[in-house]
């Protein structure tokens, strides 16, 4: 899972807190990304005014990737982004349905999971570092995306976190048998 929580300093700690225990939880109960995220979200509607927009994952040996959306930004394979349905994020609104995506990760390609503090990492011009430039650079790794996004921004205050997560996979279930 992946997720960004609205607002900073206190409201957005007690969010946070909501949610960090509650997919260990679930998990043991529900056997889908889109499961996991409408428990989350019952969870946190009408627990205050936050919310958070999160992608929820389940990769298998196979490399077979299962995704649900809450109103988080969409995850690329190997630079391509891949479309999922638009959804609400966690907390707004109960009666919400997360449908699911699948794709397949092959050995050597990358799967990367942005949050919103890339694409909106501002320049001292007030230029955004975007989505074309986080497209073009989502099949490198987490860490060079992240400093690729911080590094534009420098001398401008950023008003979000700048958080990248790249699933790779290095090997076929088959060789991990053999």
């Amino acid at each position: 899972m992946l997720g960004d929580v609205s607002g900073k300093g206190l409201k957005a700690a007690m969010t946070v807190s909501l949610i960090v225990g509650t997919p260990r939880t679930y998990a043991e109960f529900y056997s889908s990304p889109a499961e996991l995220l409408a428990g989350l979200n019952r969870r946190l509607h009408g627990r205050g005014e936050g919310f958070a927009t999160c992608l929820a994952l389940m990769v298998e040996p196979s490399g077979r990737i299962t995704l649900a959306n809450a109103g988080h930004p969409n995850p690329y394979l190997n630079g391509v982004e891949i479309a999922t349905e638009a959804n609400l994020p966690l907390g707004l609104a109960l009666d919400v349905h997360y449908s699911e995506s699948t794709l397949q990760l092959d050995p050597g390609q990358l799967c990367t999971l942005v949050t919103d503090g890339v694409v909106e990492a501002t320049s001292s011009t007030r230029e955004l570092f975007g989505f074309d430039r986080t497209r073009a650079m989502s099949a490198q790794p987490a860490a060079r995306i992240a400093e690729a996004a911080r590094n534009f921004g420098v001398g401008a205050p950023q008003a979000d976190d700048i958080t990248v997560l790249t699933i790779a996979r290095t090997m076929n279930a088959a060789q991990a048998v053999a």
